[in-house]
């Protein structure tokens, strides 16, 4: 199954990219060069996420990452169904 979803990451404005589930983590890909490395190349492993909240800007589908360090991470993510259903079977 392929765990590719295009996604763009609210961070100083919008940042189009991918977003990959992996076994132990969830990745964020952008190819941004003006974009700190951090958000370029960003991970979130799942026992690092504390919870998962879904809502819409404008009339996009939204993906909330909250932390447990209490940093949140917000996404559009085309396809959005079917991303959370893949992230629930990776981390149950």
């Amino acid at each position: 199954m392929k765990d590719a979803f295009m996604a763009s990451f609210f961070h100083e404005g919008i940042l189009g990219g991918a977003i990959y589930l992996k076994r132990d983590k969830v990745l964020y890909r952008t190819n941004k060069l003006q974009v700190e490395t951090k958000y370029r190349h960003l991970e979130m492993p799942y026992n690092s996420i504390e919870k998962i909240k879904t809502g819409w800007t404008l009339c996009f589908p939204t993906v909330t990452f909250a932390m447990k360090n209490g940093i949140a991470y917000k996404f559009i993510i085309f396809n959005r169904k079917k991303f959370l259903s893949r992230l629930d079977e990776l981390i149950n």
